[in-house]
């Protein structure tokens, strides 16, 4: 995929453990508190389905409303955080990657910006699985009604930010068998077409690599 051939801080990270990833997910969580933010993705699916953030995973991602990206920059910079603008992944409005370091590795979190003011029913967000965030085919459209209101959960003594109907969004994104424990980009890709996001699962015989489609 199109962020795969982007060098970014993911090249340099290696061996990062769910408990490290948890330690930057409650790190981020408190200097996020005065912005408006929920988990997403990876760490929203950890969270929701095992209660815990998933082993193997190699950062913590947020969804972050488009109005508050410069808000987001001045408190990262205000928290010691370097906020590299100069990579090629962070080039554009719509995601932002960033290295934190903490026992001397390079714990990475990751935000996607989401734009609510387009249409009444969905929140609009461009980068999501595909990182193409020009093609207006890829755009990711999320139901608001699966969002608002953003409540709070008790995780390990520290309240995290989630989307109304997590659940749904899990299934959403990760289709009708987003329970079922799956290793990304070995045994299942996802893509968005036309607004919503498709699971396939991966099967390979030999040489060849078979996709099947899950609704």
């Amino acid at each position: 995929m199109f962020k795969k051939k982007i060098k970014n801080f993911k090249d340099i990270s290696k061996d990062i453990s769910a408990l490290e990833n948890q330690e930057n997910l409650f790190f981020f969580t408190n200097i996020l508190k005065n912005i408006e933010h929920f988990v997403f993705f990876g760490t929203l699916l950890g969270l929701t389905r095992d209660k815990q953030l998933i082993e193997g995973d190699d950062d913590v991602d947020f969804y972050i409303n488009l109005k508050n990206r410069n808000e987001l920059i001045k408190v990262l910079i205000k928290n010691n955080i370097d906020v590299d603008l100069s990579l090629s992944i962070n080039k554009t409005d719509y995601f932002l990657q960033i290295k934190r370091n903490f026992n001397n590795k390079n714990l990475i979190c990751e935000f996607y910006f989401y734009d609510d003011q387009i249409d009444n029913k969905y929140i609009y967000e461009r980068w999501n699985f595909d990182g193409r965030p020009h093609d207006s085919n890829k755009i990711l459209k999320i139901p608001k009604v699966f969002i608002y209101p953003i409540k709070k959960e008790l995780f390990k003594k520290t309240y995290i930010s989630f989307p109304k109907e997590n659940e749904l969004i899990c299934e959403y994104l990760y289709g009708s068998t987003w329970k079922k424990k799956l290793k990304k980009d070995k045994e299942y890709e996802i893509s968005v077409i036309n607004g919503k996001p498709y699971l396939y699962t991966i099967k390979k015989f030999f040489n060849f690599k078979i996709k099947k489609l899950i609704l």
